[in-house]
């Protein structure tokens, strides 16, 4: 016998909440309320997902007590907003990424998680739970080939930008392609166990400030290319490059050893030793989804999030089913969240990649850990 699962509370009306939503109730969740900035667009949203309860009003969500699990899919400037009172006053949180403006949000989202070490307390960074991920991760770790001496990134997709001017146009409200794509990139280093990155040095650009809908007062000011070198703990030379000028979805991770190479495209993984001489196939992507979901052309939700996030539903149930005669959850080993204090490491790679674009050189990263600490207390409530 299992106890029963926790209420849910979902924060925004994104694309992403289309997939969550119905994952969580195929696992078991109930789903009891709906927060959203605008009425119409949450309103709209309840009625297309069957979500009894919606509300403009963060506490009216928070405060509820059918509801024990936070789930955020918001604009980051409300990330820490949220987070912190939920955890709070007792409620498990999951938060999208990046997870945060900057360090001192990812600070307080850190302090606030440890008053209650007992409460869940992550972020939904996708590409972490992908099978491919997991078996490149592992690859590694084995030394299948050899010493890791470089790490390259390329995405290649569609704009991030809403048609209209929306808080995707602006880098101090969370958008732009560094906070919305390379969070999750910083965040594969670290899974992926090549080390944590030392220094930096990138260059990114808005090369699209204007488009058929938005310009003249407001303009475009966040980054659509960002291309960055990361140098990380362990000697490892990392390289991203994001351009999301181009149309389509296409992401390829090539990590180079001194005996060869692996390639993860897309949701395949496929390498090279030295002692073989020629590429073999180690992992196809053929999960099915649903159409619906797998069609989905934004950027910001492809089939790997959106497998991401189904995957990680299927955590969650594991993490909430405890088992009545073990008392230990059944966690699927090969599923690791990442938890909020790797959220503000994040950040700090982030500010680190920013400072380094201004001025032109290279960046040393540096993590905050008392930034802040003093203005907790005005977290404790919110307007």
């Amino acid at each position: 016998m299992c106890r029963q699962l926790p209420g849910v509370a979902i924060f925004g009306t994104s694309k992403p909440v289309y997939v969550i939503v119905p994952a969580l109730r195929d696992k078991g969740f109930r789903v009891e309320a709906i927060w959203g900035r605008k009425l119409v667009d949450v309103e709209n949203t309840a009625a297309k997902l069957n979500i009894p309860f919606f509300t403009t009003q963060i506490d009216e969500v928070v405060l509820r007590k059918d509801v024990d699990l936070i789930i955020i899919f918001t604009s980051p400037n409300l990330h820490a907003q949220i987070s912190v009172k939920a955890l709070r006053i007792g409620k498990h949180v999951v938060c999208d990424r990046p997870g945060g403006l900057n360090q001192t949000e990812g600070l307080r989202m850190v302090r606030a998680a440890a008053y209650y070490p007992s409460l869940l307390a992550i972020l939904a960074y996708s590409l972490r739970f992908l099978p491919n991920m997991a078996l490149l991760k592992k690859l590694i770790h084995e030394q299948h080939i050899g010493q890791i001496k470089l790490c390259d990134i390329r995405i290649l997709c569609g704009s991030l930008l809403d048609r209209n001017f929306s808080w995707q146009c602006d880098s101090t409200m969370g958008g732009g392609a560094l906070a919305l794509l390379g969070s999750n990139l910083i965040d594969l280093l670290s899974y992926l166990g090549l080390g944590r990155v030392v220094r930096v040095n990138a260059t990114l650009r808005t090369l699209t400030p204007v488009t058929s809908t938005i310009g003249g007062i407001r303009e475009v000011s966040c980054d659509d290319l960002c291309i960055g070198q990361l140098q990380l703990s362990g000697g490892v030379l990392a390289t991203l490059n994001i351009n999301t000028n181009l149309q389509g979805y296409t992401q390829e991770v090539v990590v180079c050893g001194s005996r060869g190479h692996l390639i993860a495209q897309g949701g395949d993984l496929r390498g090279r030793t030295a002692k073989d001489e020629r590429e073999e196939v180690l992992y196809i992507d053929v999960e099915e989804l649903n159409a619906e979901q797998s069609s989905s052309s934004s950027p910001c939700l492809t089939r790997m999030h959106v497998k991401g996030l189904m995957r990680l539903a299927s955590y969650l149930r594991d993490r909430f089913s405890l088992n009545s005669d073990s008392g230990k959850a059944p966690l699927d080993i090969a599923l690791e969240p990442a938890h909020f204090d790797q959220g503000l490491y994040v950040q700090s790679v982030i500010e680190a990649l920013r400072k380094s674009s201004d001025t032109r050189q290279w960046v040393k990263v540096e993590t905050s850990e008392e930034e802040g600490a003093d203005s907790m207390d005005s977290w404790s409530s919110f307007p």
